[in-house]
């Protein structure tokens, strides 16, 4: 599970709220998220709120995208003796929280969620080995976790599972706007963009030529 933001600007609408932009500046605007499969970026959930902050998003999201699983009747990873596995998913420092991280892995998650932003040309912390020390906290056992050869290549892949589905959102598909006001119908149309955005995803893996 992977989650991204999307902010739109909207000075004329009561329930934005002021947010701060890619740009650095702030502007009014929603906070549009996604959950997105690792194979074939289709959104497995979407909603939409008027908080800027993420700390609150990451469960409520995680079970919307668990139920739609569910509901869909796929059937989710299982062990030799037929429990459940954890279900890997990727999340950015926004979200980071000791509950957020203790829900997840509650209903069956296994979060991977940055703990803190890396500077551009800072060198990134050495790989570890083995189990984080016993009396570790739940930010140092994420830390520990993300440090780990798996972590590392789990959280990378961020890259082109989550991020390219905003960009085709936002400058392919020219998506840079809500079109309606109030958290109730930007909602109903956050839900309609990924709608669309699924049934190309689902006719592009309909159609491609096997083993591709």
């Amino acid at each position: 599970m992977a989650l991204f933001y999307r902010s739109v600007p909207n000075f004329t609408d009561p329930e934005a709220k002021i947010m701060k932009q890619s740009n650095k500046g702030f502007d009014y605007a929603y906070n549009a998220q996604a959950v997105v499969d690792g194979e074939n970026q289709i959104i497995v959930s979407a909603e939409v709120t008027n908080a800027a902050n993420d700390k609150q998003q990451g469960v409520p999201l995680g079970q919307a995208a668990l139920d739609n699983v569910d509901a869909a009747g796929i059937e989710r990873p299982q062990a030799a003796d037929g429990t459940r596995l954890p279900i890997p998913n990727t999340l950015d420092n926004g979200y980071f929280s000791e509950r957020a991280v203790e829900e997840l892995e509650k209903m069956g998650m296994d979060p991977y969620i940055a703990t803190g932003r890396q500077k551009h040309n800072e060198t990134p912390p050495p790989l570890v080995t083995g189990a984080p020390p016993v009396n570790a906290s739940v930010k140092e056992k994420m830390m520990h976790k993300l440090r780990s050869a798996s972590g590392k290549l789990l959280y990378a892949a961020r890259k082109h599972i989550v991020e390219p589905v905003f960009g085709q959102i936002k400058s392919v598909r020219g998506i840079r706007a809500f079109l309606v006001r109030g958290l109730a119908k930007v909602s109903a149309e956050w839900q309609l963009i990924c709608l669309t955005h699924n049934l190309l995803k689902v006719w592009r893996a309909a159609t491609r030529p096997a083993g591709t």
